[in-house]
């Protein structure tokens, strides 16, 4: 199916389970709803042409949940990483009401760090629990919530951050992207996106800033993937409001899955209502990571320009592995085409990342 027209497009009903069990066959796809099983880990995968069984192929699961708390004058990142030969999770924010805005992190990461990743998100905990820093994320999809608590301690110069947010996911009012893509023979990465509203409280050096739903989001990127050893990707997110007051978000990922204009993670999102993209885009320069952006989509429904105010970044050498990246916190501006109707960007909060990693 060609994305050259993307009104045209449906997102297809999610099979059982990304695995069949019978067969042990990847059903790779882009879906309009969860899998109601989650049985990524029980995967057998290839290793130069050898059958790896899951017991081993789980050592090479690399899966995570990001959630990116866009408020008016407050952003908040939050991630939960297990990729096996390292657990790490980061707290990152940013204060929206100065420009530049000032940013600050916290940060745990270490084999030994007591975390975990939910297996599924109808009924699952994510969770880091370590003096001074304690996330959880209770995912209930079925009750439509994934509910956040945080408790971490001033460190430094970094002052404490705490608080209790849920993120609202009615599925019958907001559509998720859930995504089954090749990742190398026998390997997939799954991938659930999806802009909510976000209610609840957080507490920021001291500050109480309030969540409503009516102005407030959260960003989900819930991930798992046998990725091959070398692996890349670039990313671009935003939820914001419209000039109609329309809830409006944005994902677009080029990654190790190739240049694939109908087997991709890019969809826009209007009133929750999802319209998939073709293939995207990404015009940056690398050894000027700070300096603009600009974004398209083959089908010609995305012409945006990313203006970045800050970065998280990292570069992380163990032996023989690597993870670099940047991701960047800024604005976008420009246009999108939703159904037919062209909607002014302006000054959109995102992010843009660019990633590459040897693991």
């Amino acid at each position: 199916m060609s994305l050259s027209n993307p009104k045209a497009d449906t997102l297809q009903p999610a099979p059982e389970s990304p695995l069949d069990p019978a067969t042990g066959e990847l059903r790779f796809g882009v879906y309009g709803a969860e899998f109601p099983t989650m049985n990524l880990d029980q995967a057998w995968i290839r290793w130069r042409g050898i059958k790896i069984p899951p017991p081993l192929s789980r050592l090479r699961l690399k899966q995570w949940q990001h959630f990116g708390l866009v408020l008016p004058d407050l952003f908040v990142g939050l991630a939960v990483v297990d990729a096996g030969f390292l657990r790490t999770s980061w707290c990152h924010v940013v204060d929206r009401r100065a420009a530049p805005a000032p940013a600050f992190e916290h940060r745990r990461s270490g084999m030994g760090l007591d975390l975990k990743v939910a297996r599924d998100l109808w009924d699952g905990v994510t969770r880091v629990r370590e003096k001074g820093y304690q996330v959880e994320v209770h995912n209930r999809l079925g009750q439509g919530e994934h509910h956040l608590k945080l408790a971490i301690d001033e460190r430094q110069d970094r002052p404490q951050v705490g608080g209790s947010v849920r993120c609202l996911h009615d599925l019958s009012a907001i559509q998720p992207l859930v995504v089954l893509l090749p990742v190398g023979p026998g390997r997939a990465m799954y991938s659930h996106k999806v802009p909510l509203p976000l209610e609840g409280t957080l507490l920021v050096d001291g500050r109480r800033v309030e969540a409503r739903p009516d102005e407030s989001f959260a960003i989900l990127d819930i991930h798992k993937a046998h990725y091959p050893r070398h692996t890349w990707w670039r990313w671009a997110t935003f939820a914001w409001r419209d000039g109609a007051n329309r809830a409006l978000g944005l994902n677009l990922t080029h990654n190790v899955a190739g240049d694939q204009p109908d087997l991709n993670e890019n969809a826009l999102w209007l009133e929750g209502r999802v319209q998939r993209l073709g293939s995207v885009r990404f015009e940056f320069d690398r050894q000027q990571v700070l300096e603009p952006w600009q974004l398209g989509t083959s089908c010609q429904s995305v012409d945006l320009r990313f203006t970045p105010q800050g970065e998280r970044c990292e570069n992380l050498r163990l032996g023989v592995a690597r993870s670099v990246f940047h991701q960047l916190h800024g604005t976008f501006s420009g246009t999108v085409r939703f159904d037919g109707e062209t909607i002014v960007v302006d000054r959109a909060f995102g992010l843009c990342e660019d990633h590459d990693s040897l693991w």
